[in-house]
């Protein structure tokens, strides 16, 4: 009997344990709760993962040069050498408005020494010494500036392509201070055609050389600013240079060297360079900039003469990366869309051929994607209206600038990994010109107005070349 009632009791006292149903479905909801939390924090980790796989891939040019040897750049304990010598060939066609056509062939070598130092965190210098030669040619380029002294090939000389430091302080090193010859060509997008890493500023407004000072306010202050900008990666970054001097040089005949030439004035730009927006994979990026003296070419003394001021403005689009996962090419395509707008305010004398203001805008859109193995290929257009401006005398190609186009341009490209270090490519160029005067500086030379002036209609350049690059 005791047995009987001592096993009631412990049936009794399990099922009292039990719980009920409406509790199992609680554990159960908590569980499924758990279970969503834990795959979102693992698709996050992913989504990290994969984003930081694009970054190490972005990047891995300056980070590692093989397999065994880390790139000194990123060692920062001594003086890092570089070595960068392109053979080209341009194959150029140019048509002009009487009917006739002009072509040529052209070929070229540019050799650019690097040098990078770095002593500490909080302080790195650069050095670029570059000579841009044409076969057979060995004449000096009488510039009274030096906005492309390194972009056009002409003669031997050895010149200074990059000559500045950069010192990095203030909150985790988030504030910059540079002084020097800075590099201002070959910025984004330009530098994906010329398979280099991308210098500031935005190359559809400005692709040219200056003297100068910026400072930069970087990612790290604005983080500590609000949370927000953790994740967004601005910055904002100032900058003043000189593209042109209004100083006699040494010797003059009449004594007075390093005086002010008459008629000249000093051709200043103050820039300002703001990315809103930038996680390593989506990216907004503007560049604003006032240029003030410019200089243009008055007909009448057939002389070139100071003309006035020029305000210029380029937002960017880009992405590192289309979309998320959709497919590998995707992932390793980069795409872009720019648009700039450029207004002149003439002073002493008539710009772009008027004596009033004139305003332009301008388009350019393209793609880098990848081809076999580590190859790539790219596409881009771009479209200029009447008065549209771009600060490009250093042309992007022998044949003109696709970003200074008034009319139409369009680019394709593909860029061969031989091995190593050593690689090839071949490029095709198209420009329609739908008004004279793209390229030309801003005084009478480039009134679109013109009537009476044979100007270029179309050029169109193939160029091809091999380059070694350490």
């Amino acid at each position: 009997m005791k047995k009987i009632l001592l096993s009631a009791v412990s049936v009794g006292l399990i099922f009292a344990a039990q719980p009920t149903n409406q509790e199992l479905v609680q554990k159960l909801n908590d569980l499924q709760k758990q279970i969503e939390q834990l795959q979102a924090i693992i698709k996050k980790n992913q989504q990290a993962i994969k984003k930081n796989k694009k970054i190490i891939k972005k990047n891995k040019k300056k980070i590692v040069v093989n397999k065994n040897k880390v790139n000194p750049f990123a060692a920062n304990d001594h003086l890092y050498w570089g070595f960068d010598l392109r053979t080209s060939y341009d194959d150029i066609v140019k048509k002009t408005t009487d009917g006739d056509k002009h072509a040529g062939q052209v070929l070229s070598n540019r050799v650019i020494l690097s040098a990078m130092y770095k002593p500490s965190d909080n302080l790195k210098a650069n050095l670029k010494l570059s000579a841009n030669k044409v076969f057979g040619v060995n004449y000096t380029n009488n510039q009274d500036n030096d906005w492309v002294t390194n972009e056009t090939p002409d003669d031997d000389t050895v010149r200074v392509k990059e000559a500045y430091f950069n010192y990095f302080f203030g909150p985790d090193n988030g504030l910059m201070f540079s002084a020097g010859r800075r590099p201002a060509t070959e910025g984004f997008p330009a530098n994906l055609r010329e398979d280099d890493l991308a210098n500031s500023p935005l190359s559809h407004s400005i692709n040219m050389e200056f003297d100068g000072f910026s400072f930069r306010i970087g990612a790290p202050v604005f983080a500590k600013l609000s949370d927000k900008f953790s994740d967004w990666g601005t910055t904002l970054k100032f900058c003043a240079g000189r593209g042109a001097s209004n100083v006699n040089g040494k010797w003059t005949q009449n004594g007075q060297d390093y005086t002010k030439q008459d008629g000249i004035d000093n051709a200043d730009l103050v820039g300002v360079f703001f990315v809103p927006y930038n996680d390593d994979q989506y990216a907004i990026q503007s560049s604003t900039a006032w240029v003030f003296n410019v200089a243009g070419y008055n007909k009448t003394t057939g002389k070139m003469q100071t003309v006035g001021d020029d305000f210029i403005e380029d937002i960017t689009l880009s992405a590192i990366g289309v979309g998320d996962g959709i497919s590998d090419f995707l992932d390793d395509t980069t795409a872009y869309f720019s648009y700039a707008y450029s207004v002149t305010n003439p002073k002493d004398y008539k710009m772009l051929g008027s004596n009033g203001s004139k305003s332009g805008q301008s388009i350019l859109v393209g793609a880098d994607m990848p081809a076999f193995d580590d190859d790539r290929f790219g596409l881009s257009f771009a479209k200029g209206s009447k008065y549209w401006r771009s600060f490009t005398y250093g042309e992007d190609t022998l044949a003109g600038s696709m970003a200074a186009v008034r009319g139409n341009a369009y680019d394709v490209y593909y860029t061969h990994k031989i091995i190593p270090h050593l690689s090839a490519q071949i490029r095709y160029t198209y420009l329609d010109y739908k008004y004279p005067g793209s390229e030309a500086f801003f005084g009478d030379a480039g009134d679109p107005t013109a009537t009476n002036s044979n100007y270029v209609t179309s050029a169109q350049d193939l160029r091809l070349y091999v380059r070694y690059k350490f």
